[in-house]
């Protein structure tokens, strides 16, 4: 009987040992990846606007540093070990430059445009020999299926404009042109949001002009982003930081129009969604294809200071030009460098953040495409590391994404100069 007791005992000691909590450091949330460390590259994954990712045959592929070659190279997502595998194809050697990656399923081709960046802040913009020393290049890739590996065709890089910037995008309208912006900061603080567009190929360029709205001169610390969306159009996005101002505008330029043809609207901020402190320059840009209405969806960050202020929100567009927001975060949950990502056939938002500021966890949170509409707080851990502490930069894919592709989200550390990223399997 003593036995039996002690026996009963020690059942009881063991599943009671059994439900005690794993300590939350213990494990980490995502994949460690590949190292850039060397040649002075920083913040690899960055900027906000810009897509590293995209999705072709099956595979997901990136723009990564390579650390052995000293280059920008296309890497492809190994989805059985969840290892990004170099290829021999390489982008852009410049340790400095930052590329934005669209993969055109009309064409059947990969472009890239990539700009050497100069990384400001409020206070303190880049000096002119930053500016001066750079420039953007657009390079166009052919796939080969039977090889799985691209390479790059005749004629290109193409030189887009001879100065760096802090973020440059690029986007194809219906009949076929190519579409860059960027914003540029001027010694006489005059900065402005350009635009450039080919014309009769993708290697003939315009000359580059300032979007022509007065709302185009901006605070050095503005960005731009541009986008096609509705089939016809071509939108362009940009923060305006400047007093006065503390709004983000979208200019849209319809297909086949004379270049300089735009009607400027107001995305957020002046009592439009928000009033106050409504602009910063986070801002990332999709639009919804699938069910014919045409919708812009921008996930952007604002200056507020307040508690129980919005701090970051998705603001969507509907195929009336009307303008809604939606809360992802308040000031007290310190998120930053938003991305927004649609499912479309599980008609879902997914929406990603960096807390704290200095960079650290990458959140998430979902809502429906057709009732916006986030938990509070700050979401739920996709990329987290007890070690490599100050995670940051999240980016992904300009195209849309279903239970085919899933979703992949990249970032990078810079404790270790190491990648991280995330794989989510999107079921029903």
């Amino acid at each position: 009987m003593r036995l039996l007791r002690l026996f009963i005992a020690l059942l009881f000691a063991a599943a009671v040992t059994v439900a005690i909590p794993v300590p939350a450091q213990a494990a980490d949330v995502g994949v460690p990846g590949p190292s850039y460390a060397g040649d002075g590259v920083a913040t690899p994954t960055a900027d906000k606007a810009q897509s590293k990712l995209w999705f072709q045959d099956g595979s997901w592929w990136g723009l990564l540093w390579s650390a052995s070659t000293h280059a920008t190279k296309i890497h492809r997502l190994d989805a059985a070990t969840q290892a990004w595998q170099e290829t021999a194809t390489v982008v852009d050697d410049r340790p400095s430059a930052r590329g934005d990656a669209l993969w055109d399923v009309t064409s059947g081709k990969l472009y890239v445009v990539s700009g050497t960046t100069v990384l400001s802040e409020w206070s303190s913009p880049p000096s002119e020999e930053e500016v001066a020393s750079g420039s953007a290049e657009l390079h166009r890739f052919s796939y080969d299926a039977v090889t799985k590996a691209y390479s790059e065709d005749a004629g290109f890089p193409v030189t887009l404009h001879g100065e760096s910037t802090e973020s440059i995008t690029v986007a194809k309208d219906s009949v076929g042109k190519l579409w860059v912006t960027y914003t540029v900061v001027s010694a006489d603080n005059s900065n402005r949001v350009y635009v450039n567009h080919s014309t009769t190929s993708d290697t003939e360029w315009g000359t580059p002009f300032v979007l022509p709205t007065t709302n185009a001169q901006v605070h050095h610390d503005d960005i731009s982003a541009v986008t096609s969306f509705q089939g016809d159009k071509i939108g362009i996005m940009w923060s305006n930081q400047r007093t006065g101002h503390k709004r983000f505008y979208l200019a849209i330029h319809q297909d086949g129009q004379p270049e300089k043809s735009w009607q400027t609207e107001v995305a957020y901020g002046g009592g439009n969604n928000c009033t106050g402190g409504c602009a910063n320059d986070h801002l990332n840009l999709r639009q919804l294809t699938s069910d014919g209405s045409g919708r812009l969806y921008a996930a952007i960050k604002t200056a507020h200071q307040n508690a129980g202020q919005t701090f970051v929100a998705l603001l969507v567009r509907d195929g009336k030009g009307q303008w809604t927001s939606a809360e992802f975060g308040a000031v007290e949950d310190a998120h930053t460098r938003p991305i927004v990502m649609i499912d479309e056939e599980h008609r879902q938002i997914w929406m990603f953040a960096v807390a704290p500021e200095e960079g650290g966890t990458i959140y998430y949170k979902t809502a429906p495409i057709d009732n916006v509409s986030f938990a509070p707080g700050a979401g739920t851990p996709i990329i987290s590391s007890s070690t490599d502490t100050d995670i940051n930069d999240p980016t992904s894919t300009k195209q849309n994404v279903n239970s085919q592709t899933g979703l992949v989200v990249l970032a990078a550390s810079r404790t270790n100069a190491r990648y991280w990223h995330a794989h989510i399997a999107l079921g029903g």
